[in-house]
């Protein structure tokens, strides 16, 4: 039987494996040099380069800025971004394949219909996200070739002439396109995966609530075939099974906490990086789309930038907020079911677990700002005011 995981991000880790982002069981140290080899050729090369170029450049206007710098503040971000992928790969794993913690494969049969559609949400995202960054890295790779000359997509230092021959030139866009090309494709399936990992957790609150709601209904359906006559007990049994589900509802929240503490202890500076690169990033393309001529080629394939720039942030907010409210609402589910006919036994773990519960789950990028959907209003704030300022520059 398929886990979790595999059902959910086999495609992610696929790519991931590719790109040098998730080492396979077997030939871990040669898989070790692929992958800081990839990185460091790629990751790290092409925004160093791309930098050391805006610096070495004489007479620079704030149009020669705008149409690299926005490019080389994401390809930067994505030298801190995946560094943990590259460098804590074991730790990587292990926050992934929490999810396979075997009680949240504990659920009924109405119950699973909440993991499935969680597991189709996951695929889809993946799909949606990788396609919108592949087409969004392929109109501004091709997009030299609607401005004329021998122009790179990215403006790079190179300790040649790459317009002195087909040949050099051809060689010096394959190397920007690839480098690039990385961090397009690594971004399409990373976000995907760590927005579909909350989801997850999303998922499993979604099953807690239901089994703390239907608690009453639950023991009924365990106690309905046993051949006994006596009220009394059944009375009891019923008891001892509504106080054994409660405490598996405990062990269940505690799981819950402990894979979303992992997750947010694993990815809180990479998502943090990603946060703060896109504010720069956002104001700079809008820049950059306010400078360039309206419903040309170079135009749309800005817009198409901006958008998948807003989704990548989006997507990391709208989870965040869907588990916050998810894990704000489990003292209602409590409440909802027929907590005034348990037992006091019962009753006292119920009124813990409610104590406990009464402080949301909150997922944190660099323990500064939360995943949600006012964190991504911020973001877009920010990036408008520092369009505002450069505008008037």
């Amino acid at each position: 039987m398929e886990g979790l995981v595999k059902k959910s991000f086999s495609a992610n880790l696929r790519v991931m494996r590719l790109l040098g982002f998730y080492p396979p069981q077997k030939y871990r140290k040669l898989y070790k040099i692929y992958a800081y080899g990839v990185y460091c050729f790629f990751t790290i090369l092409i925004p160093a380069l791309a930098s050391l170029k805006l610096l070495l450049e004489t007479d620079i206007s704030l149009a020669q800025i705008s149409e690299n710098a926005f490019l080389v503040c994401q390809t930067g971000c994505f030298v801190v971004k995946f560094l943990p992928f590259i460098k804590s790969e074991d730790q990587i794993r292990r926050s992934i394949f929490t999810l396979e913690c075997p009680l949240f494969a504990i659920y009924t049969k109405k119950q699973e219909t909440i993991i499935n559609e969680c597991i189709e949400i996951c695929r889809r995202n993946c799909r949606v996200f990788l396609s919108v960054c592949t087409i969004t890295f392929f109109f501004w790779a091709i997009t030299p070739f609607f401005m004329g000359g021998f122009k790179l997509p990215m403006d790079i230092w190179l300790p040649f002439d790459n317009q002195s021959g087909l040949g050099l030139y051809l060689f010096s866009f394959a190397f920007v396109v690839a480098g690039v090309g990385n961090g397009a494709l690594s971004s399409g399936v990373i976000d995907p995966l760590l927005a579909g990992l909350a989801s997850h957790a999303t998922s499993q609150i979604k099953v807690l609530k239901n089994n703390l709601e239907y608690l009453d209904e639950h023991a009924e359906e365990k106690i309905i075939n046993i051949m006994t006559n006596s009220t009394t007990e059944k009375e009891h049994l019923k008891a001892i099974i509504i106080y054994d589900k409660v405490r598996l509802c405990v062990c269940h929240h505690n799981a819950i906490l402990d894979f979303v503490q992992v997750y947010e202890n694993t990815y809180s500076a990479s998502v943090f990086i990603q946060f703060a690169a896109s504010v720069l990033v956002i104001c700079i393309s809008c820049l950059q789309l306010s400078m360039v001529e309206p419903f040309t080629f170079t135009f749309f394939a800005m817009i198409l930038f901006v958008s998948t720039m807003l989704c990548e942030i989006f997507l990391y907010c709208y989870y965040g907020t869907i588990l916050y409210e998810e894990s704000n609402t489990l003292t209602d589910a409590i409440y909802m079911g027929k907590w005034y006919e348990y037992d006091m036994k019962s009753q006292k773990v119920l009124l813990t677990l409610i104590e406990r519960s009464k402080r949301p789950m909150i997922v944190t990028a660099g323990k500064i700002l939360d995943l949600s959907l006012q964190t991504f209003t911020t973001i877009l704030r920010r990036a408008y005011s520092l369009l505002a300022v450069l505008k008037n520059y």
